[in-house]
Formats: structure tokens, C-alpha cells, sequence
């Protein structure tokens, strides 16, 4: 399977992830630049045959599934597993430091490290199955994109994992 996995575009709170953020910020639309963004990447890939287009259901990487789409004119699958990692409150500790296995950083009403690499390891095991031979687009988060690179490249889950993050509307191919 190929998997072409796209980050979604900037907003305006995923930029400063801080302590408190409300449930609306954490789900915050994309803003004019990371529209922009969007716009730019639809055209990079509109070329590329997808027999699948899969997003996160978050409003930041739906609006850039939407806006890439316009040149494939595909259903859009949303996935609940690929949703960016639940944080929680996080006590003074930085986005950086939540994905150190060895820090073991487990943040109030949070989804601890390895709770979120099992689920989105166990998503992408399931996809390689379901779709072999095909060409997939995932639109989602850089933490998720942080668990399918340790899981493409083998990696263990100790140390920091944050080890190849990515911009905005970024995109990178795998073999799965």
C-alpha cells in the first residue's frame, strides 16, 4: 500500500499547543494561510491517483481533505483513529516532550503515549490489510504522523519519537 500522508494546514491555535486549550480550539478551522496552503498541495497532487481519500474527522484536517479533493472529486472517508493525540491539560510540560516514551509524560484527562501509538499502529495494520495494493491519502495530524513513521521505520518506542516532524500541508510518502 502507499500511503500518501498529508499534514493539515495551519490554524490558529495548533501553532502555540499551551495548557487549558478549550475543545473548540483543539478543533479550530483552518485559517487564510493554512487555506492557502491547502490550495497549493491540491495542486501538487492532482495528478496523483487515489483510490482512497481518508481524514480525520478535525475540522483542520477535514477542510484540508475537502480542499485537496477538489481535483479528485472522491467520497472522503473520515477515521476517528486518526484523529490527532488527546493531550489533555498539559502542565507546563511542551508538544515536544509529550512524544518521549521515556519522559513518559501523562497528561490530566489525556491519552498517554502508547494508548495513542497502539491506536494508530492498530489503524494503519488494518489498512495495509483492506488495501494492498492501492494508493491511499491520508489527511491528518503530526502526531499521528509521528506514530506511522516509527511504525514504517520499525523505530522502538523509547526516547523521543518526534524525530521527523512535519510543516503544514506537508506531505510524504510510505510503503506500508
Amino acid at each position: 500500500m502507499k500511503i500518501y500522508f498529508v499534514r493539515h494546514g495551519q490554524t490558529d491555535t495548533n501553532t502555540a499547543m499551551r495548557d487549558g486549550q478549550t475543545v473548540e480550539e483543539l478543533n479550530a478551522p483552518l485559517n487564510v494561510t493554512g487555506r492557502e496552503q491547502a490550495e497549493t498541495l491540491s495542486k501538487q497532487l492532482k495528478d496523483i491517483k487515489f483510490d482512497v481519500i481518508i481524514s480525520s474527522p478535525l475540522k483542520r484536517a477535514l477542510q484540508t481533505a475537502e480542499i485537496i479533493n477538489k481535483y479528485h472529486k472522491m467520497s472522503i472517508e473520515i477515521e476517528e483513529s486518526i484523529s490527532e493525540r488527546h493531550a489533555g491539560k498539559i502542565n507546563n510540560e511542551n508538544w515536544h516532550d509529550l512524544f518521549d516514551f521515556d519522559k513518559n509524560i501523562q497528561p490530566e484527562d489525556g491519552e498517554s503515549l502508547s494508548t495513542f501509538f497502539d491506536r494508530v499502529h492498530k489503524y494503519f495494520n488494518n489498512l495495509k490489510q483492506k488495501h494492498t495494493d492501492k494508493t491511499v491519502m491520508i489527511v491528518s495530524h503530526g502526531g499521528v504522523h509521528h506514530a506511522l513513521y516509527a511504525l514504517s521505520n520499525n523505530l522502538p518506542r523509547k526516547g523521543n519519537v518526534r524525530i521527523s516532524p512535519m510543516h503544514n500541508c506537508e506531505f510524504r510518502e510510505y510503503e506500508l
